[in-house]
């Protein structure tokens, strides 16, 4: 049986939580994920029917995280019949360096039903992406062998290009300011030559869960990328081609994406299991509502709450709509926790402060199923 000062801070913790306290967090909510964009020559009947199919179609690349839903035979049905799905559309004129990527001057935006799009993924057993999303910071040299540059927000066609593809996908995403904080941080020829150690202090002021470094060279006509990501701890790098800058970038940019799918879209089940989650090094009220507030973001869980704590750990009940390991891959990623293998029982932290009310068998309790350590990456 716990003793009172264990209580106490449980009880804290729940009205903390229950107050909902609005800890930061690195992980992004994406806007209008339910939303798809097709560009279109005029405002005509026919150009909007088949606009809002093909903004239908993004919509559910966008919700599943997957570029071949519409293989399945129930998404080409829905297809057929998109307009059925629709809440609104709107018609935007598009810039000059979007012009130059589309090649149409207006842009069709249409919102769809989020339950009817959720009903429809799961009906063709597809996975389903949540809104909560690890954000990104891309850093990109382009030029050719004579001048380059790194893009930010004022580099009009390279981000026009960027902000398409991801948006595309569902990725929050931000090119970096570029001011002399960043320039004083790493030189062209760091993100040109994807120099990890300086990209990745660079980084750090942008707190982001992941970053990503190319160089765009144009050469012959043709774009070359070579590719730099740092995500989770670890590194992978790729190249793409493409006629533009744009194809080069989207190519990279579905790499990104279908990577962060992998691990965290899932084709959810109708019925939830128990799932014991436990946490260390959580020593203030800010880590531990952050890190409830990121297991109930995650699409896969049904709820999340805490049930026990033990001095600086807290063990967390969580029904989930997946397996345990496709949850434990989308919890490692956009947040602080790393997964720990190590033994975690009875141990001297058990033994000091906690008075008759010791039990050994609950001390080793809090392990849970998986355990994680909080911690700075």
């Amino acid at each position: 049986m716990l003793n009172s000062r264990i209580k106490a801070i449980i009880a804290v913790f729940f009205v903390v939580a229950i107050m909902g306290f609005n800890a930061p967090s690195k992980a992004e909510r994406v806007q209008n994920l339910y939303t798809g964009a097709w560009p279109v020559q005029d405002q005509s009947s026919a150009a909007r029917h088949q606009a809002i199919a093909e903004s239908l179609l993004q919509a559910l690349v966008r919700a599943s995280g997957s570029r071949d839903v519409s293989r399945s035979p129930v998404i080409q049905s829905a297809l057929a019949n998109a307009e059925d799905y629709l809440r609104r559309y709107s018609y935007q004129r598009l810039s000059a360096a979007e012009q130059m990527i589309y090649e149409k001057p207006l842009l069709l935006k249409a919102t769809f039903d989020r339950r009817s799009i959720l009903e429809l993924l799961k009906s063709a057993s597809l996975p389903i992406w949540g809104e909560e999303r690890p954000s990104g910071l891309f850093w990109i040299a382009y030029g050719d062998d004579t001048k380059r540059q790194v893009a930010s927000e004022e580099s009009q066609l390279i981000n026009a290009g960027l902000m398409i593809a991801t948006e595309s996908r569902g990725l929050p995403v931000t090119l970096p300011m570029m001011d002399i904080d960043d320039q004083m941080a790493l030189e062209t020829s760091d993100v040109w030559g994807r120099v990890e150690s300086s990209i990745d202090e660079a980084s750090k002021r942008y707190a982001r869960d992941y970053w990503v470094a190319g160089q765009l060279l144009e050469t012959n006509s043709q774009w070359q990328g070579r590719w730099l990501v740092r995500m989770n701890g670890r590194t992978e790098s790729f190249s793409t081609s493409g006629l533009t800058s744009y194809e080069a970038i989207q190519a990279a940019v579905h790499r990104v994406a279908n990577s962060l799918a992998s691990k965290l879209a899932v084709v959810l089940s109708e019925d939830a299991q128990e799932v014991l989650v436990s946490v260390e090094n959580i020593t203030d009220f800010a880590t531990f509502a952050r890190i409830q507030k990121h297991l109930n973001s995650l699409s896969m869980v049904r709820s999340a709450s805490a049930i026990e704590v033990s001095k600086d750990t807290v063990l967390f009940k969580v029904e989930s709509l997946t397996s345990p390991q496709n949850l434990i891959e989308a919890i490692k990623i956009g947040n602080n926790l790393q997964r720990s293998e190590s033994g975690f029982g009875y141990d001297d932290r058990y033994g000091d402060g906690y008075g008759e009310g010791f039990d050994e068998n609950n001390a080793r309790k809090l392990r849970g199923d998986f355990h994680f350590v909080w911690g700075t990456p």
